[in-house]
Parts: C-alpha cells; sequence; structure tokens
C-alpha cells in the first residue's frame, strides 16, 4: 500500500487538494483510502443518547455500527497511525495530518511562514493557497490544486516519490540499513536511498497474525525461519528452495 501525506496549517487547502487526488486515483480503478487527524479536543462522531453511544459508556469497546451502506468501528482511544495503517486494505493510503509520522510529504500552506513550518527533507511537493502566487519553494515544484493539468502533473511526481509503508521498527531493534525508518523515509524521497534498501520490507520471512504482517527484525527472521527449517526438513516433501508456510490457530 503506498502512502503519502499531506499536512499544513487549517484553511491552507490540504483538504481540497486532497479531495481532488482522491477522485483522480479512483478514476484509475485504483483502492483509495484515507486518515483524517482532527485535533479538536472534544471531536467524536458518536453523538450522546444515540445506542452506540449508550454502548460504549456500558463498557463495550469497540463498538460496531452495521448499518444497510455503511460499517462503523468506534474505539474508545487515539490509535497509533501504524495501528490504523495495518486495519487498511487498499492499494493508495492519503494521510492528512499527522505531520509528526514519517511519511512522504506534500505541504499545503497559505503563505511562507507556513512553508517554513512544515517543510523538510520529506517534502517533495506543495500546494495549497499559496500556490497561486509561487512556483517553487527552494528547489520544491508547487502545484495549483484547482488546476487539472498541474494535477495530473502532481500524480506523476507522487508516483516516482512515493512508495509502500517501511516497517516502522524501533530505532534501536535494526538499523542493518545504517538509518532509522524516519530518516529512511528522508532518504528515499532526497533520492539518496531506494525502497529496496529497507533490509526488512525484502524479508523471506514473513509473519502474519490474524491476516495482518507483523514486521521482524532480522536476528527474529533468522530464529524463525532456522526453527521451522529446522523441523520441516526431517519429514516427507522437504527438498531445498521450497516455500514453507505455517498457520497456527486459536
Amino acid at each position: 500500500m503506498i502512502s503519502f501525506q499531506v499536512c499544513g496549517h487549517s484553511n491552507s487547502g490540504k483538504t481540497t487538494l486532497v479531495t481532488r487526488l482522491i477522485r483522480r486515483l479512483r478514476s484509475t480503478n485504483t483502492r483509495v483510502a484515507s486518515i483524517k487527524s482532527i485535533h479538536f479536543e472534544k471531536f467524536t462522531i458518536d453523538q450522546p443518547g444515540t445506542d452506540t453511544y449508550l454502548h460504549k459508556h456500558s463498557g463495550a469497546d469497540p463498538v460496531i455500527a452495521c448499518g444497510l451502506k455503511e460499517t462503523d468501528f468506534l474505539y474508545s482511544e487515539r490509535m497509533e497511525f501504524m495501528d490504523i495503517a495495518r486495519m487498511i486494505s487498499a492499494d493508495w493510503l492519503i494521510v492528512e495530518g499527522f505531520n509528526s509520522f514519517s511519511l512522504p510529504k506534500i505541504v499545503c500552506a497559505a503563505d511562507e511562514e507556513g512553508l517554513n513550518r512544515f517543510v523538510d527533507r520529506r517534502t517533495f511537493a506543495i500546494s495549497g493557497v499559496i500556490s497561486q502566487h509561487l512556483n517553487d519553494f527552494h528547489g520544491i515544484p508547487v502545484f495549483n490544486s484547482l488546476d487539472s493539468e498541474a494535477i495530473d502533473q502532481l500524480l506523476e511526481l507522487i508516483k516516482e516519490k512515493t512508495f509502500p509503508l517501511l516497517p516502522y521498527v524501533d530505532d534501536d531493534c535494526c538499523g542493518l540499513c545504517g538509518l532509522t525508518c524516519a530518516t529512511m523515509v528522508e532518504a528515499i524521497v532526497q533520492g539518496e536511498k531506494r525502497y529496496e534498501d529497507c533490509i526488512i520490507s525484502q524479508s523471506r520471512t514473513v509473519l502474519k497474525i490474524n491476516g495482518q504482517e507483523i514486521p521482524i527484525v532480522p536476528f527474529v527472521q533468522s530464529i524463525l525461519r532456522n526453527a521451522v527449517t529446522g523441523v520441516v526438513r526431517e519429514l516427507d516433501g522437504w527438498r531445498e528452495g521450497v516455500t514453507i508456510d505455517v498457520t497456527i490457530k486459536p
């Protein structure tokens, strides 16, 4: 799932850009998911007095509301970004906000103050209100989200600069590429590294729990691979080069 984020101050043009990109990507028959980070402290999609509200305040967590045209999962906490992302199955994930999480980034701004606040080494494009009177910012191209031709050009750049989610393991658990996952994102956006340089992403050992792939560092990969292979090579049907699948059911 290829992911990137759109960041900037309120009223800088983020949602306008995101909706244009979603429509354009959907027109190519691809699946697009989105995450919107909301900082309003009292925000809740569940209103007092509803049945789901009563379920939640009786202790249910999560609460699932299944309507005729949609199903909603209500959790009583703010979830971490990767916990949310692992629940999503799509070709593209567009994230509005979550600037503190390291993803390839488009910055929307109304003025240069907004650009100075959000532009960093993960930024590969600029858009928003400021695009009406700015063509580039320190070599970073600017795209007008209201211009269809500019959106097409931006999409080509997005396809060039973005990539699937890195494993985002703890910084002290891997480091075999010489970088943290956050600085690896920066290096890939800047053309200093490739996605394939991530050791874990190229793993030959895959662990899934309830269908969700769990990133595991090379040391643990080696333990799993050697332990399983050591048992299976004693069984009929074993030969070098085979793929081994193990499923443990509760």
